[in-house]
C-alpha cells in the first residue's frame, strides 16, 4: 500500500502530518516533499466525506509546499516546523488544530 492510500483511509477522521527541516536536523532520508505529495493525493478521500483537505489545487506534482511554520488544511492538515527531528515545535499548532476537530469535555469549541 502506498503512503497516500494510508492517509486516505484515515478519512474522514482528522489527520495531522508534520515534519521538521533538514537544515536543523531532520534526517535527509525523511521525505517531507513526498509526504506532502501523498497528502495532496489523499485529498479526494477527505472531500468525498465532506471534509477539508490541504486546500491546495490538488495536483501532487505541481502543488507548492506551504511556507515553513504555516499550518494548512482542515481535517487533513500539514505543517512543517523550522526545528529538528522532534514533535515539540508543532505542539502549539497541533493543539490549536486538534481543538477544532476533537471535542473536549468542559471546553468551549473555538470558532
Amino acid at each position: 500500500m502506498a503512503q497516500h492510500q494510508l492517509i486516505a483511509i484515515c478519512g474522514p477522521w482528522p489527520c495531522f502530518i508534520r515534519y521538521g527541516i533538514p537544515s536543523k536536523g531532520d534526517p535527509s532520508w525523511v521525505d517531507a516533499r513526498g509526504s506532502f505529495m501523498a497528502g495532496v493525493l489523499a485529498g479526494p478521500a477527505y472531500r468525498l466525506f465532506g471534509k477539508k483537505d490541504f486546500g491546495t489545487p490538488g495536483d501532487y506534482l505541481t502543488d507548492k509546499m506551504p511556507a515553513v511554520n504555516a499550518l494548512i488544511g482542515g481535517e487533513l492538515a500539514w505543517r512543517q516546523h523550522d526545528g529538528e527531528h522532534t514533535n515539540v515545535p508543532n505542539f502549539p499548532a497541533f493543539f490549536e488544530w486538534a481543538g477544532r476537530y476533537i471535542p473536549s469535555p468542559g471546553l468551549t469549541k473555538k470558532k
